[in-house]
Parts: structure tokens; sequence; C-alpha cells
């Protein structure tokens, strides 16, 4: 596997007479374009390598048998009103 040029900054911050090294805080502005190509490339690498498990599929069938049942949360009191959460089975939270 090859994964994709992190770069590494000389950044350092000054704590209370103790520096301290950032070297990637340039990863922080998560909507510039060049960390938004670097999450692609790590994306990429991480899919091919996870594709290439044979038994993924299987593995995944079985979560979802686990996964798959409705469930709701106790009710909570916010106010006046109250609220609680349901899930039919597989919906995201």
């Amino acid at each position: 596997m090859e994964y994709p040029h992190t770069r590494r900054d000389n950044v350092v911050d000054d704590y209370h007479g103790v520096s301290v090294g950032d070297p990637y805080r340039w990863l922080e502005q998560v909507e510039s374009d060049e960390v938004l190509a670097w999450v692609d490339a790590q994306n990429e690498v991480t899919a091919g390598y996870l594709e290439s498990i044979e038994s993924r599929a299987a593995l995944r069938r079985r979560l979802e048998e686990l996964w798959n049942f409705p469930r709701q949360s106790a009710p909570v009191r916010r106010g006046d009103w109250y609220f609680y959460s349901h899930n039919d089975g597989l919906q995201q939270q």
C-alpha cells in the first residue's frame, strides 16, 4: 500500500515556555482544496484495501442481521415537551 504524501510544516507554539510542535495544523483547514484532495487520496487508499478483503461482504451481511431491529430511546423531557428517538432498523442515526 502506498499512502499519499502528508505535508509536515514547521509550526511550533509556545505554551508557558514549552515548545509544542504542530506539523499537521494545515489539516485543520477542512474546507481548503489541499485538505479535500488529501482526504480524497486517503479515502481512495482505504477503499482499495477494504474492497480487497474477501470476507467483507459476509461480515457486512452479519452485522446488518445484528443491527436490523426496531428500537427507540426512553422519553426525555425538554420544557413542556417530551422527545424520543426511533429507528426502524437500518436507518442512519
